[in-house]
Order: C-alpha cells, then structure tokens, then sequence
C-alpha cells in the first residue's frame, strides 16, 4: 500500500486536509504538528536566524518519525496520510542562508529513503495564503513574515515538483476543504 504525503508551504490548508481524507477513507494519518503540539521554544526558534540546522533538528526529527511509522503501516497493507514529506524539508531548508547548505543537504540525505510513494502539492494565490495564514490565528506568527517566508518556500516547493513522477500538484486557491465535491476532486487525484 501507500504513504501518501500532502505537502504545501505554511497556512495552505496541508493539516485540515490530510484530517479530512484520512476521515473520509478511514486511514492512519499523521501530522506535522500545531501550535500548543510543537514547543514554543521550537517555533519562536523559526524566524530567530539561529543556525537553521539547530533550529530545524525538532522538525527533522518529526519527520523521521512520521514518515518511518507511516511506512510501517503502508508495508502491512494499508495506505496512509502524513502531513509533510521529505520534499518539505527540501523545500523549508532551502529558505535558509545558503552558508548553510553543506550542512542542511545532510539532514536530508538522511532521510531521502523515506520518500513518499505518492506527494500531493498544494499551492494557494497570495491573497488566499494571507487568508488562510490569518484565519488559523496563531500568535507566534507575524503575518508579513508569514507570508513572505510562505510565498517563497511555494516557489521551491513547485520547483521541487517539476519532473517528479509522484507529484500531482493542486491549487486549492478555489477549493474548500470542508465541502465533499471538492475532498472527492482531491481524492479523484490522488487515486488515478
């Protein structure tokens, strides 16, 4: 069976939907985290310019964790949802100071066995990403930080995408994931 990862750049709806589909299918799903689950040490940390391979550790880790429990479960015959994949530290890191590049491709060459079998990009236009950024109203976040870090981690993610045979990229600028006819577009996608 499948790790099937949604990925997407902060405040593109990755957690609401991930929740949604594994509902829908009654499947294993896994989450990056929120605030009030992630320390808050960990996401002051994100804007702080501390060295990003210490300021990135927690959510390395994270993601090693997720995605090795999420193949275990798709190795005994069932799929599985996790928000974020190993393109997302791809792309995240890639937002860093490059004097860091050395070390940040180590923290992803450690995880590059763990590559999903199937990644669904979200992408959102910047007046919907600035919506949704605001509407989940989390404090440790500056809004116009937020959305230019969001915007350009976007970028890398699409890049990213280009030539990946396990990509499908959607924008759910138009899509709401509380309505059923567009969780069955996504999951049509997904499927095919």
């Amino acid at each position: 069976m499948a790790v099937i990862s949604i990925v997407g750049t902060s405040g593109v709806g990755k957690s609401f939907l991930v929740k949604q589909l594994a509902s829908m299918e009654c499947l294993p799903a896994f989450f990056e985290g929120e605030e009030g689950t992630i320390p808050a040490e960990v996401l002051a940390d994100v804007f702080s310019g501390r060295d990003p391979c210490d300021r990135w550790r927690w959510f390395h880790e994270r993601y090693v964790l997720t995605l090795e429990r999420a193949r275990e479960i798709s190795d005994g015959g069932i799929d599985c949802y996790v928000d974020g994949a190993v393109m997302t530290e791809e792309a995240i890191l890639s937002d860093e100071d490059k004097k860091h590049h050395a070390a940040l491709m180590n923290m992803i060459n450690e995880i590059v066995h763990l590559r999903s079998d199937k990644t669904i990009l979200l992408t959102a236009d910047e007046t919907t990403l600035k919506k949704m950024i605001l509407a989940r109203g989390r404090e440790s976040e500056d809004l116009d930080k937020t959305l230019a870090r969001a915007i350009r981690i976007q970028d890398e993610f699409i890049r990213l995408s280009k030539g990946e045979k396990n990509v499908i990229v959607i924008d759910r600028s138009n899509l709401d994931f509380r309505k059923e006819k567009d969780l069955r577009s996504v999951l049509s996608k997904i499927r095919n």
